[in-house]
């Protein structure tokens, strides 16, 4: 199962690229996610072949492979020039080798109904790249499990799942996710990972050391029959050197939760 494990290089983001690469294969981690390094998504929609290529070969020249990318449609222009920006997406992602988009919708109640249409639009076109496109818990439209089910029966497509985020439960509603997994476990193909110490308190610590219980989280997933990946996203740490040894702590933590 520990094939399932793996890491977004958000902890390392301050730093190179490299840096986070060689942390997470020194703790031992399978797969990587991409996110913002500084101030840029690592994968975006303009990204040029060649970019992501290069990235691709530092991912695989130290043991990853890449599995999941950051992404959402951009809901302020209209739905078809939104969706053909995000196919574009899922074309660098395809390239890339990752299997999984992970959006955060959109906080903006008026931008609901846009994202519902723009996945509609790319659930197909998704699927035949291979590459399949997920909801995160992230407030707004994905607060609770409530609203992503909500989004999941307006998508109503075989390729559009959810990416739990224990973490932002608590964040963004102050409520437990433990409780909250139950109505959408059956729905869930990842997980990041993430810790927080009350709502719209700190994520940016070690999984354990916050409110989220993560035992019964995925015990509700085990018992659901999960299969998917898991996916650290933040950690605790001030130098790389620190943030290195939380992604080891961390990476054994979670091979304790699925074993």
């Amino acid at each position: 199962m520990h094939n399932q494990i793996g890491c977004f290089n958000r902890p390392w983001s301050q730093w190179d690229y490299q840096i986070a690469l060689a942390g997470m294969q020194a703790a031992g981690y399978e797969h990587t996610g991409l996110m913002y390094q500084g101030n840029e998504l690592l994968v975006r929609a303009d990204s040029a072949p060649e970019e992501i290529l290069e990235i691709k070969g530092l991912i695989e020249g130290h043991q990853l492979r890449p599995a999941v990318v950051l992404g959402d449609p951009p809901l302020d222009l209209p739905v078809e020039q939104a969706a053909q920006q995000f196919c574009q997406l899922i074309d660098n992602v395809h390239l890339l080798g990752a299997g999984y988009v992970l959006t955060c919708g959109t906080m903006k109640e008026e931008q609901y109904e846009a994202y519902y249409q723009v996945m509609e639009q790319c659930c197909d076109y998704a699927a035949e790249h291979n590459v399949m496109l997920t909801l995160k818990p992230h407030g707004g439209i994905s607060a609770t499990a409530h609203e992503c089910l909500t989004a999941l029966e307006r998508i109503d497509h075989p390729n559009f799942a959810i990416y739990y985020d224990p973490g932002n439960i608590l964040y963004y509603t102050g409520q437990d996710a433990a409780q909250d997994i139950k109505l959408i476990a059956d729905y869930v193909v990842g997980i990041c990972v993430k810790d927080c110490t009350g709502r719209e308190a700190e994520v940016m610590i070690t999984p354990g050391e916050g409110l989220v219980d993560f035992e019964s989280v995925f015990g509700t997933l085990k018992d659901a029959g999960f299969t998917g990946l898991v996916t650290v996203e933040c950690l605790g740490g001030q130098t790389p050197e620190q943030v290195n040894a939380a992604a080891q702590e961390t990476y054994e933590f979670v091979a304790s939760l699925l074993a």
